[in-house]
């Protein structure tokens, strides 16, 4: 992990796109059979990651990857999702390991073992072939970002969560799901499978529930088009521009991501990067900003607006100005 995040801000280019691989991993290659999805668990996990429609192409028409409730960089969804349920848990679910596969809305069930703790515990783990056959070095930073954005809305839906003491500790979610390293590509491949990296755990404490208002604030939730944010650009430029904090913001978010779209954002939150970034300090930073951008964007979309992240921040800050890691560009109107 260390060297690839200490690369993940070098302004050279990703290069040409590698095969992606899998969206989601055929665990029954590995032995896990398809169970009945229980009513609640069932209900957050279509909520967090079933199907919304596609993604657009700049030309309007629909493309072939879906849209979900978490908005994930270039639309790569590595996050995947699985639940333990420890002996003697309050649950719908028997004990064990399992795994849920979005296209077919089931839940698989590893194993029938009795793990270690007191809670179910969803836990997050990105696929990442996806992201880093399209980002490469700079792969590092977006993982956490999808996963601390799977993170939030689980909290947001299910106020109740817990996070538990070293709920980012990967080794501690690792060994919870039973999995080898992601590094260990051999042992993945053995089974049938591609490697997964575990970020995050979250438990579900007994009685919880989904909050239906935030529900129904984040299933408005959309990251706009990139066309509605050069449109609203061009009107700004006929008819006068916002206020100059709105264009001073904008505009080093744009020139730090490369990314001239963000110019025609009503409003631009910025999360700064620690530079020069200190390899073996940088994990929980990573994740705060990423949290608080994450929580952030659903309060927007709650309240009707529409918001884009903005990752991918590699290129020098304008005199002044920090580096950057995470922005939200903003736009007032209706998706």
């Amino acid at each position: 992990m260390n060297s690839l995040l200490a690369g993940a801000f070098a302004p050279d280019p990703p290069g040409a796109a590698l095969p992606p691989g899998p969206r989601t991993n055929d665990w029954s290659r590995a032995g896990a059979v398809p169970v009945e999805v229980p009513t609640r668990a069932g209900a957050l996990l279509r909520e967090l990651w079933g199907t919304r429609g596609h993604h657009i192409t700049e030309a309007g028409g629909p493309t072939t990857v879906p849209r979900r409730l978490v908005p994930s960089a270039g639309g790569a969804y590595p996050v995947q999702w699985h639940v333990v349920v420890p002996g003697g848990a309050a649950s719908e679910l028997a004990p064990g390991r399992y795994v849920y596969h979005p296209a077919s809305d089931r839940l698989l069930r590893r194993d029938g073992a009795a793990p270690p703790g007191g809670r179910p515990s969803l836990v997050i783990t990105v696929q990442p072939g996806r992201t880093f056959g399209r980002y490469r070095h700079r792969a590092w930073p977006l993982w956490i970002a999808d996963a601390a954005y799977a993170l939030e809305a689980v909290r947001t839906l299910v106020p109740a969560a817990v996070l538990p003491e070293g709920w980012a500790g990967m080794g501690d979610a690792r060994q919870l799901l039973e999995l080898p390293p992601g590094h260990d590509v051999e042992r993945w491949v053995r089974h049938g499978l591609v490697p997964e990296i575990c970020l995050a755990r979250v438990e579900l404490p007994a009685g919880w529930a989904v909050d239906h208002r935030a529900r129904d604030g984040l299933a408005r939730r959309r990251s706009p088009a990139l066309a509605a944010f050069r449109d609203a650009a061009a009107r700004r430029a006929r008819y006068g521009p916002p206020a100059p904090a709105a264009v001073e913001t904008a505009d080093e978010a744009a020139r730090q991501s490369g990314q001239g779209w963000v110019l025609g954002a009503d409003r631009v939150l910025l999360w700064p990067r620690p530079h020069p970034v200190d390899v073996a300090a940088a994990h929980r930073p990573l994740w705060e900003a990423h949290r608080a951008a994450a929580r952030m964007c659903y309060r927007f979309a709650r309240d009707g607006y529409g918001v884009r992240p903005v990752s991918g921040f590699v290129h020098r800050p304008g005199p002044g100005a920090p580096p950057l890691l995470h922005a939200l560009a903003v736009l007032r109107t209706e998706r």
